[in-house]
């Protein structure tokens, strides 16, 4: 009897099984999935055009965003000679070298204000510490829909605005603003930005306040 092959055929078995494409050969293991998360490579220049030049966000924001490696931060006013390496402490008091990344994403004190927002949008994630890839993965955040990708980086661009302001804030008036009232801050930017650049966004301040996701399209 045939075994139910053809004729000058041999039968293949073919075993499926799963395989974890970052290391096909180890396998799945956190160690990798956290380097390889916080080690992403920085994205394409377009892709980062893309999240940056956002119409509903102020130009001057965008420039900003953009050229953040220029900023007047504390490194750079080093290297240009016009502070002394003394002088070069992070304002929020975390004790490390202020630079821009550091500002913005790795500061104790001002990472509190995106520990609110992604308490706000209710989500948890593993953010990268440089900023291209912070705002590459902010702004397309795996497991929620596409249409939460157009509004994103505008809560990540308020973000950043928000922070850069109370640091100059905490230097040039030696003040400084519980970060409560800078979250705050952050919801009522983008809200105002989307509010004055979509005809389409029909909600209020308070529906933005409370289900910001819902908004647009997304799930609270």
């Amino acid at each position: 009897m045939g075994d139910g092959a053809g004729d000058g055929e041999e039968r293949v078995h073919i075993y499926d099984r799963l395989w974890w494409i970052l290391d096909p050969i180890n396998g799945y293991y956190v160690k990798g999935t956290y380097n390889y998360l916080t080690t992403a490579e920085v994205p394409s220049e377009h892709g980062l055009f893309d999240d940056v030049w956002q119409k509903q966000v102020p130009l001057k924001v965008s420039v900003f965003s953009f050229l953040r490696n220029r900023l007047p931060t504390k490194d750079n006013l080093l290297h240009m000679r016009i502070i002394d390496h003394d002088d070069t402490s992070c304002i929020g008091g975390c004790g490390s070298s202020e630079t821009a990344d550091h500002l913005l994403f790795r500061c104790d004190h001002f990472g509190m204000v995106w520990h609110r927002i992604y308490q706000w949008l209710g989500i948890s994630f593993i953010a990268p510490a440089v900023a291209r890839a912070h705002l590459h993965q902010f702004g397309h955040l795996a497991g929620l829909p596409r249409s939460t990708h157009s509004f994103l980086p505008v809560i990540w661009m308020a973000s950043v605005w928000v922070i850069w302001k109370e640091r100059n804030n905490m230097i040039f008036n030696r003040k400084n603003v519980d970060l409560n009232h800078l979250a705050g801050n952050v919801k009522l930017m983008s809200f105002s930005w989307l509010k004055a650049n979509m005809p389409t966004f029909a909600f209020s301040y308070n529906d933005w306040w409370r289900h910001p996701l819902l908004c647009k399209g997304g799930f609270v």
